[in-house]
């Protein structure tokens, strides 16, 4: 670690002294964001974001200005806006007090899940939508990227999808006539239907009439459709439908803030999901860490090492003793590898990632995100890449949705006050 990285951070015998606190009030405060942790390159221990820890120090001494604590709220730590969606625990998001691992866990629907969290209302047999035909005009716009999309485009084509969904007027209508859960169950399935750009026919993929949204994906990418796949595909979806105010969630409430319509608090969502920080995590996992040949895996530990955290997902400050979602999507990677209908292939590479993972828990203690956990899934089902880049923007497309309802009955206009620095270059400018 550089020396400027390790001014960044603080050990724990000095995070304690100058919080003045016991170690499992650190903890604590770890895991409900307030202190950010990274791994310490011996694994043994772990290192604490200085700017955190003085932030926290600063507050017990005295309470600051307004305006800084404006701006603090503004990082990752306490929140700036209520919500009754979902909940953070150390035992993952609870979605309106459900735990998201206890329904995938359970086997219930995405289709449900997406009604709680839009709604409040629990659906446990909502498992079918009725029929929605994607518009023509929508449809002939994607026909124009057949076997041109790349995996690392997938994200960018979803973000295009709710734009053109809110054209022909379709935007003003969602607005005006009040069809929001209409207006998301038309944007999930088309989404859904873009991961045939993916599959082998490289087309979009419309849902039929008595298929689900893991169906759909599934079929979309040219896998095969089985209990077990389709189990493993819905527990993805439900337990990434919503995190929190992630920073995409939060792109969307300011959209739904300005009263823009919800394809286009969707697409503001989705453009800031695909951010080098955030949802491209999934496309990082395939081409960096788990990239052929997976036999060489054992010469990527110095990756994780140096970049676990930053660049593939591990040790999610707000899960610092693992992450619920990512161990149940490992769990039915595991489960689909050792299935009969198990691609030799597939089986092999699931086999060699999951132990490699175990390895790095035991070494390194770095515990394996979300986007680890849908590359091994989508890998172990012979999804193609990007596919787990889909799942995640379909899936989190639910908890935008419900974000942007609940900001709309919040009647006010998110607009952090701007405070403005003048930069020594500026100085130099206006003396000349």
């Amino acid at each position: 670690m550089s020396e400027q990285n390790l001014n960044d951070v603080l050990t724990c015998e000095e995070a304690l002294e100058q919080l003045n606190i016991k170690a499992a009030t650190l903890y604590a405060y770890v895991s409900r964001g307030l202190v950010r942790a990274t791994p310490h390159e011996d694994g043994r221990k772990r290192l604490y974001l200085r700017r955190d820890v003085e932030r926290l120090a600063a507050r017990k001494r005295g309470r600051p200005p307004a305006g800084a604590v404006a701006e603090s709220t503004m990082r990752l730590g306490d929140p700036v806006l209520h919500t009754a969606i979902t909940q953070i625990t150390p035992h993952g998001p609870r979605y309106r007090n459900r735990l998201a691992v206890d329904l995938a866990s359970s086997g219930a629907a995405f289709e449900s899940v997406v009604h709680l969290l839009a709604t409040g209302i629990w659906q446990n047999g909502l498992a079918i939508w009725a029929p929605l035909e994607t518009p023509p005009d929508v449809l002939r716009f994607l026909s124009g990227y057949e076997g041109r999309v790349a995996s690392g485009d997938i994200g960018a084509l979803l973000g295009m999808v709710p734009f053109a969904l809110g054209m022909q007027g379709r935007g003003t209508r969602e607005i005006a006539d009040g069809g929001a859960v209409q207006a998301a169950r038309l944007m999930l399935q088309s989404m859904a239907g873009c991961v045939g750009f993916l599959g082998p026919e490289r087309v979009f993929c419309p849902r039929a009439d008595d298929e689900s949204i893991s169906g759909q994906i599934l079929h979309a990418a040219g896998s095969v459709v089985t209990p077990e796949a389709l189990r493993a595909v819905n527990t993805a979806l439900v337990v990434l439908a919503d995190n929190e105010l992630a920073p995409a969630t939060f792109s969307a409430r300011v959209a739904a803030s300005t009263n823009a319509d919800l394809f286009s608090c969707v697409a503001a969502a989705i453009g800031s999901h695909i951010g080098f920080s955030t949802g491209t995590g999934t496309e990082k996992v395939e081409t960096l860490l788990l990239c052929e040949p997976l036999s060489a895996l054992d010469t990527r530990v110095e990756r994780v090492r140096e970049y676990g955290a930053s660049l593939f997902g591990f040790n999610h400050p707000l899960y610092p003793g693992g992450d619920p979602r990512a161990d149940l999507m490992l769990q039915a990677a595991a489960g689909i590898a050792e299935h009969r209908d198990c691609l030799p292939a597939a089986r092999e590479r699931t086999v060699l990632t999951l132990a490699f993972l175990e390895r790095m828990r035991g070494e390194l203690d770095a515990h394996p995100g979300v986007a680890l956990g849908l590359v091994t899934l989508a890998r172990a089902l012979g999804l193609p890449d990007g596919s787990a880049t889909a799942i995640w923007v379909v899936s989190r497309t639910a908890g935008w949705v419900a974000h942007v309802m609940e900001q709309r009955t919040q009647a006010f206009l998110l607009r952090p006050r701007a405070k403005y620095e003048t930069t020594p270059s500026a100085e130099i400018g206006t003396a000349s």
